[in-house]
């Protein structure tokens, strides 16, 4: 932990206790520093094309600033985060001859040692940084921005290092290129689960959700659970987080792209506060009602990789119109979980129609199940993009009952 000390000479310093590490001849500090020394020894090497045009790192983003600093000091309602992941940091060759190096535990002659020959070594130390030294930040820019946002509220709190001590500034680069060019950020399907998990144990964490207009990620992540252990159409063929596809699997659409479908089902007033149960029951029951206007397409001897229907174009699509079909089924007093329902407002879907064209550059129009034939076969592919999701999915609602026709004064 960092406090102020005064060095040989009687200047002020920063003392920065920790372990030393020496990786391949390389000294490694791991340490941590109270949240105003960090912001007063913290330089960014930004590029800028007229005052810094051999810097190296891109300008912070505000937004992602705020949201840090949102998370350590904690918002209304929500506890504060704790920053257990270190800033990757680094003090310059040319200013590491101003600090003082003292060895708590350990033996300064096998540190140099280690250091010359390349060598490993592990040891206990105590560095007097001076106040006018820089700390260069090469990983955690944006942390760095939100503690400062939020340092009055942070108090002492420790924020961790890892200080590499001596690199050449083309070396701390090269760190930069390797650490952002390396890491990947968390899937999209992986991270919604573990909120889901997060927002069931930690109530606080899921009125946040609901507050901020979030909360449909969750519900989308349970609803796809419930569809897995009751829909025959949709039981083999979500992928779930962590799995890879297999040439001879069912698998057309990630767990990701299902839930995001869901969206404006799920924000339907009639069921925002409804269960996953439920809201499975009513998907389930749409996509079976489906499923006997297209029994083929839906048959197990058929692939459904062979159609764009449940893959994310036909699954986008056929969501955005669902609440027209509850709607229209509500306007007729007919059940939600009926499938006969659905097949019955979804009965034109087989008039949909496109042209493709063969190797000779010859149309020909297709419909009904050929209409959905992935590939070039088919139409339903030719939507691609949100835009030709939502074109899609106005084709399909053209051919719908429309909720407003089927009201009885």
């Amino acid at each position: 932990m960092a406090d102020h000390h005064s060095g040989h000479n009687g200047s002020r310093t920063t003392a920065l206790k920790g372990l030393l590490l020496v990786q391949r001849g390389q000294p490694i500090l791991l340490s941590a520093m109270p949240p105003k020394q960090v912001i007063h020894h913290r330089r960014i090497d930004e590029f800028d094309s007229i005052a810094n045009p051999d810097g190296y790192q891109r300008n912070a983003v505000t937004a992602r600033m705020r949201k840090a600093g949102d998370y350590y000091r904690g918002t209304e309602g929500r506890m504060p985060g704790l920053m257990p992941n270190p800033l990757l940091a680094n003090i310059r060759e040319g200013d590491l001859a101003e600090a003082d190096l003292n060895f708590c535990d350990g033996n300064r002659a096998e540190y140099e040692n280690a250091k010359a020959t390349g060598g490993n070594w592990v040891g206990v130390v105590r560095l007097d940084l001076p106040l006018d030294v820089p700390v260069w930040i090469y990983d955690g820019q944006h942390r760095v921005g939100g503690i400062e946002l939020v340092a009055a509220d942070l108090g002492a709190l420790p924020v961790p290092l890892s200080v590499t001590l001596g690199l050449p500034r083309e070396a701390e680069m090269r760190e930069f290129y390797e650490v952002n060019t390396n890491a990947k950020s968390v899937k999209t399907d992986l991270a919604w689960e573990l909120l889901r998990h997060m927002a069931v144990d930690d109530p606080q964490l899921a009125a946040l959700l609901e507050e901020t207009g979030r909360d449909w990620t969750v519900r989308g992540v349970e609803v796809v659970h419930e569809l897995l252990s009751v829909s025959a159409v949709w039981a083999e063929s979500i992928q779930s987080p962590n799995t890879r596809r297999k040439p001879n699997d069912r698998l057309t659409v990630t767990q990701a792209q299902f839930v995001k479908s869901l969206r404006p089902v799920l924000n339907m007033p009639l069921l925002q506060k409804a269960s996953a149960t439920t809201v499975a029951g009513v998907v389930d029951a749409y996509w079976e009602g489906i499923a006997k206007i297209f029994p083929r397409l839906f048959s197990a001897d058929a692939s459904p990789k062979d159609y764009v229907i449940q893959k994310g174009a036909g699954v986008t699509a056929f969501h955005r119109v669902l609440p027209f079909a509850i709607e229209t089924l509500r306007a007729r007093s007919e059940r939600l979980g009926d499938s006969d329902a659905y097949a019955a407002v979804m009965s034109k879907l087989p008039e949909l129609a496109g042209d493709v064209f063969d190797e000779d550059g010859t149309a020909s129009t297709v419909s009904g199940p050929e209409f959905w034939l992935s590939g070039s076969q088919g139409v339903a592919g030719q939507f691609t993009g949100e835009a030709g999701y939502r074109r899609l999915a106005s084709r399909i609602q053209a051919l719908m009952p429309k909720p407003s026709e089927e009201i009885i004064l």
